[in-house]
């Protein structure tokens, strides 16, 4: 998932601009005290959480949602879309921290709201070397019925800091256990991306989470999303669990993960045949390259790039880490091999690890995921679904990566202000009940019983 680098190179370099870095350390502190679940003056709830900072993002329990940009004066405003500053139809402003406040106008309605108070409790894990940092959110009034444990993504980021849904689910009286992985937020350790490593870190999770008083005897889960549907297979081999969430994730390689995104990218340029099997000849060098952890493929790599680097496909070559190795000098990818996870198993094959599950699955894919290509991902999926009881898909045909709605324009797909329609009320029902027992949105459904 193109998630996987970017967010860290983005990092590594504001880190080297030390004014730059308390600006942000103040504006972190500040959206931190922001997030939650807001009870609305209208009776609806709202959640807020940390964006690009120093921005906020809004969230209602439908899935609407839109980034909140802070302004001069430390107010935010949204306009339409998913991320849009411009024609701001959203406004908002926070009262201080103690006093967990909002005042919101929408579409010419004003409403306040007040933060709605969940018990927290922090939790400290040592896995292997590393101490992990969590934090178990429960249900601001009812007891949990259930808890689930959530590997969130691939990033750098703190999962602690920027997750929205340890503040949605506790609304349906599901407690919500969200962890920094090794190397991020509060947690020790180096930053890695070995799945074994981050399974057996996520498995002394879920066995410290199961002693809790607060909600020991409840059926415990876990969620992947993106790289997480990698992780939580495997966790689930290492320690008991009730159920498994995997969400915008992949069933194949993230060699061949980045192989597809290329294609989709040269693909939608309208290349030739010939075109594009000269670019994957500069992809399975990159392989090599990162398979090496950088000490080899180097001179092979040169070649080609002396040969191929004017056509005109070579600028398009992306995908997850291709076009970062293609474009960063020798010495550039010196210190990134130093300074990031370069431990990611590229070959790495997840089914034997998803065919052992035997507890219910929900796997919930973005039909328009461009940094996730599933087409191999549903085909496996819809394969074992013939033989196999445990497993729920959902395809939610309009969303991208993040299950973000989508929009056809004749300039292409445009992300909508929400998430898919349906997909927060999936993830509270399926929890609660493991089955799927009404339509949400326009999904394209499918059970071990589905007719299809």
């Amino acid at each position: 998932m193109k998630t996987y680098y970017l967010p860290l190179l983005a990092a590594f370099l504001s880190s080297w601009l030390p004014s730059g870095r308390a600006q942000a350390q103040e504006a972190d502190s500040l959206s931190f005290c922001k997030s939650g679940a807001y009870a609305m003056s209208d009776g609806s709830q709202l959640i807020i959480s940390p964006s690009y900072l120093p921005d906020l993002r809004y969230r209602r329990t439908d899935g609407t949602c839109g980034r909140l940009f802070r302004q001069p004066d430390s107010s935010y405003q949204s306009g339409p879309g998913w991320a849009n500053p411009k024609n701001p139809d959203v406004f908002a402003r926070f009262g201080n921290c103690a006093d967990g406040t909002i005042t919101l106008r929408e579409k010419e309605k004003t409403t306040t709201g007040k933060r709605i108070s969940f018990p927290v409790i922090p939790l400290h894990f040592t896995s292997h070397g590393a101490t992990l940092y969590g934090e178990l959110h429960l249900p601001p009034n009812n007891k949990p019925r259930a808890v689930l444990v959530l590997h969130f993504g691939s990033g750098g980021e703190s999962a602690v800091y920027y997750n929205y849904l340890q503040h949605l689910l506790p609304l349906s009286d599901i407690a919500v256990l969200v962890y920094d992985k090794r190397g991020t937020g509060k947690s020790s350790g180096r930053l890695s991306a070995n799945f074994e490593l981050l399974a057996a870190d996520m498995a002394e999770v879920v066995k410290a989470v199961r002693q809790l008083p607060a909600v020991k005897g409840l059926p415990v889960g876990l969620m992947g999303e993106s790289q997480g549907g990698w992780i939580v297979p495997l966790t689930a081999s290492l320690t008991k669990t009730d159920f498994l969430i995997a969400s915008y994730s992949l069933l194949i390689p993230p060699r061949e993960e980045n192989r597809q995104e290329v294609l989709h990218d040269l693909h939608q340029q309208h290349y030739s045949k010939e075109e594009i099997a000269q670019a994957m000849e500069v992809v399975k060098a990159t392989d090599q390259v990162f398979r090496t952890k950088f000490t080899g493929g180097q001179e092979q790599l040169a070649a080609l790039k002396a040969r191929y680097r004017q056509e005109k496909w070579y600028k398009d070559l992306k995908g997850d880490y291709t076009g970062i190795i293609l474009n960063a000098s020798r010495e550039q990818l010196d210190s990134i091999k130093t300074i990031f996870p370069v431990d990611i198993p590229l070959d790495y094959d997840p089914l034997p690890a998803f065919r052992k599950v035997n507890v219910p699955m929900l796997w919930v894919i973005a039909g328009q995921d461009t940094e996730a290509p599933n087409e191999a991902t549903i085909a496996a999926l819809k394969k074992d679904l013939a033989t196999r009881k445990n497993i729920d898909l959902v395809i939610f045909p309009h969303a991208d990566h993040g299950i973000i709605e989508m929009k056809d324009t004749p300039e292409g797909p445009v992300a909508l202000g929400r998430q898919s329609p349906g997909y927060f009320d999936l993830l509270r029902d399926w929890i609660l009940t493991r089955e799927i027992r009404k339509q949400y949105g326009e999904a394209l459904q499918f059970t071990h019983s589905s007719k299809h």
